[in-house]
């Protein structure tokens, strides 16, 4: 299978060799490779250590301040994964001189004077590596997302949605901030899948986990709870506005149709909402799960709020999960 065509990667060159210098630079040139030269250490290392490092780096074993051997190491200390291919160039090519290059975390190394053809081969097998190198890197990124997100919606998973509210948690105890949970449930779901089909509601999902990433701050914690169902984590939300700010998005969310081909269909939520107050987040999903049930049992389409954990009703369900279990079967069909 053959690698995608990638442009020429940008060359950082390193040494204070001036015959070197001009032999480097007249090769990069016609060979229209992009490049920029230095002729000390710390220079190498402020490129080196850019957000946008050079893809290839090519450095002289002898540079003023830092020599290539310390630039190399330290930045393999500093950054175990850079990006960049690096390429020690140096005057003798012993098998003390190679090692010493190799445990300092070179790539490969260059003797001088520089062999043209050499060189070149070199250069393609470290775009060779690098191009491997992406795919290897984007393929296991597609994995990670894929693993912690929801493939339908592209928000959270479940599983991860509750691993960042544990995380959220902590740092309630640390910072003594507010956080607010909002499970959303789609009203009466069943029937567009019924009416419409599975591919009609597949679609409605997929939009509605696109408005709530809009609709969302960047710090905001929103997954895929259930089939229909949404767990949004606000932090920072005190409890004097997580309601207001509940309605709001429930409104800019849900208050325009979703279209589906020739039709619209208008999708309504029940929003069950409870602060955290420290707690841990499966005792608060106890509660935002109540007000869920509630808002449910009130005719649907509207936000409750979940009572203090203090309330005696409260304890008493607490006390007696089978309580919370009744009452959800009185809703009959959960949507």
């Amino acid at each position: 299978m053959s690698l995608p065509a990638l442009p020429l990667p940008h060359i950082l060159v390193a040494t204070d060799d001036t015959e070197t210098s001009r032999h480097l630079v007249a090769l990069l040139d016609e060979w229209r490779y992009p490049h920029v030269l230095v002729a000390d250490g710390v220079s190498a290392l402020r490129f080196l250590t850019h957000p946008q490092p050079p893809g290839i780096a090519l450095i002289d074993t002898d540079l003023e301040s830092v020599s290539g051997l310390q630039v190399i190491h330290s930045l393999r200390q500093r950054y175990r994964q850079t990006h960049t291919w690096l390429m020690l160039i140096g005057s003798e090519a012993s098998s003390g001189g190679v090692q010493m290059a190799a445990e300092a975390g070179a790539d490969d190394f260059v003797l001088k004077p520089v062999n043209p053809l050499d060189l070149r081969v070199r250069l393609r097998v470290a775009e060779r590596v690098q191009v491997l190198t992406q795919r290897v890197r984007s393929e296991s990124e597609a994995a990670r997302f894929n693993a912690d997100h929801d493939s339908l919606t592209g928000l959270l998973s479940r599983e991860s949605t509750l691993k960042e509210l544990f995380r959220e948690t902590d740092r309630v105890h640390r910072m003594k901030t507010p956080l607010a949970y909002l499970l959303m449930d789609l009203d009466s779901f069943s029937l567009i899948n019924l009416n419409y089909g599975h591919s009609v509601g597949d679609r409605i999902l997929r939009e509605l986990g696109q408005r709530l990433r809009r609709h969302l701050r960047t710090y905001d914690v929103a997954g895929r709870y259930g089939e229909d169902e949404f767990l949004i984590g606000l932090p920072g939300c005190a409890i004097e506005s997580h309601l207001p700010m509940t309605e709001r998005m429930r409104k800019a969310v849900l208050d325009r149709p979703f279209d589906i081909g020739k039709d619209r269909v208008v999708v309504s939520a029940s929003i069950g909402l409870a602060q955290s107050m420290g707690r841990s987040p499966l005792v608060v999903m106890r509660d935002v799960e109540r007000a869920l049930a509630q808002a449910k049992m009130e005719g649907r389409n509207c936000v409750r709020e979940a009572k203090s954990h203090h309330d005696p009703a409260v304890a008493m369900a607490d006390s007696n999960p089978h309580l919370l279990r009744l009452a959800e079967s009185d809703l009959g069909k959960p949507n």
